[in-house]
């Protein structure tokens, strides 16, 4: 089912107090037309056109609601890939910040607003199938990525990963046309974070994650919080 993430910051609306679940909100209903010129600059090597990302998530008519696994698939329009997706990731997957459809796939969105958003508390899984589904596809992702499988995805950068291997899915098993944007947000009034501790934080982040090249359809924003 759609989530409502981090329900305790949220109103009766579903709208958020604070954070980057606010941020996005914000722009992908009150400020559209300039998180799409931002995403669409950042991703103009890949011929992406502006005109053609329809935001579909998180709406406030629909109480900002964030989706993950299989419907977040059908939000885009690739619902008929949720029975491959379950084969490759158990149920609990990456919850989406926002999500756009673009002509033949879409565009997922990771936000941030402070530094301490990327870290976490690792992978929570405990079933042995769910555990042998992570390790294997994110395996695969480190080789697509050739990032040695010796480097820990598990622990605190799990949700950078499992991201990561997200576009992996769509792209190399799917064969969908996808993109993962991940967007920062400058000097959030809660935590400011300016642009030099975000390059800082990222280098350090693609550091640990054995990320040596840049990593393909994916790509990085920067816009001011309000």
């Amino acid at each position: 089912m759609p989530t409502l993430k981090d329900s305790p910051r949220l109103d009766s609306a579903g709208r958020a107090n604070a954070g980057s679940q606010k941020q996005i909100q914000m722009y992908v209903n009150e400020r559209p037309q300039a998180l799409g010129a931002a995403v669409g600059e950042s991703l103009l090597w890949y011929g992406l056109e502006v005109k053609d990302i329809q935001w579909v998530s998180p709406l406030a008519e629909e109480s900002y609601l964030q989706y993950r696994d299989s419907e977040f698939l059908q939000r885009v329009g690739l619902g008929s890939l949720a029975p491959e997706l379950q084969d490759y990731w158990p149920h609990g997957g990456p919850c989406w910040d926002a999500l756009a459809r673009i002509e033949g796939g879409c565009i997922l969105i990771e936000a941030k607003s402070h530094v301490a958003e990327i870290y976490g508390g690792g992978c929570k899984a405990s079933s042995p199938e769910s555990l042998g589904k992570i390790q294997e596809a994110l395996e695969e992702t480190k080789s697509w990525l050739g990032v040695s499988s010796n480097v820990d995805w598990m622990g605190r950068l799990y949700q950078s990963a499992n991201r990561y291997a997200s576009l992996y899915f769509l792209r190399e098993i799917a064969g969908v046309r996808a993109f993962l944007m991940n967007v920062y947000f400058l000097d959030d009034p809660i935590r400011r974070t300016s642009r030099k501790e975000w390059d800082e934080a990222i280098e350090s982040t693609h550091r640990e994650l054995g990320i040596k090249k840049e990593v393909p359809y994916s790509a990085t924003c920067f816009l001011n919080a309000e």
